[in-house]
C-alpha cells in the first residue's frame, strides 16, 4: 500500500524575503502551524523562537493556538530540557 503525501503550499511575503532568513523561517513556522502539519513546538523550533516568544508571534498574527496531548507532551519535554 502506498501513503500519498499531500503537497503544501507556502507563500513567503516580499518582506519577509526582504528582512532576510530569521522572518522566512517565522513566515514558515506560522504557516505550517496554521495548516496544522506542525506542532506548536516544532514551529517554534523551526523559527528559533521559545515557547513564548512564539505564542506571543502567534497573538501578533492573530492565530489561533491548537493545544493536543502531542503538544503537552512535547511542551513537559522542553520545559524539562530547560529551553
Amino acid at each position: 500500500m502506498s501513503q500519498f503525501i499531500q503537497p503544501v503550499k507556502l507563500q513567503i511575503s516580499p518582506d519577509s524575503l526582504n528582512q532576510g532568513e530569521q522572518a522566512i523561517l517565522k513566515e514558515l513556522a506560522l504557516q505550517l502551524y496554521v495548516q496544522n502539519i506542525f506542532t506548536l513546538s516544532q514551529a517554534r523550533h523551526l523559527a528559533n523562537l521559545s515557547v513564548w516568544e512564539f505564542q506571543k508571534l502567534l497573538g501578533q498574527n492573530k492565530i489561533e493556538r491548537h493545544y493536543n496531548t502531542v503538544d503537552l507532551f512535547q511542551d513537559i519535554e522542553t520545559i524539562e530540557a530547560g529551553f
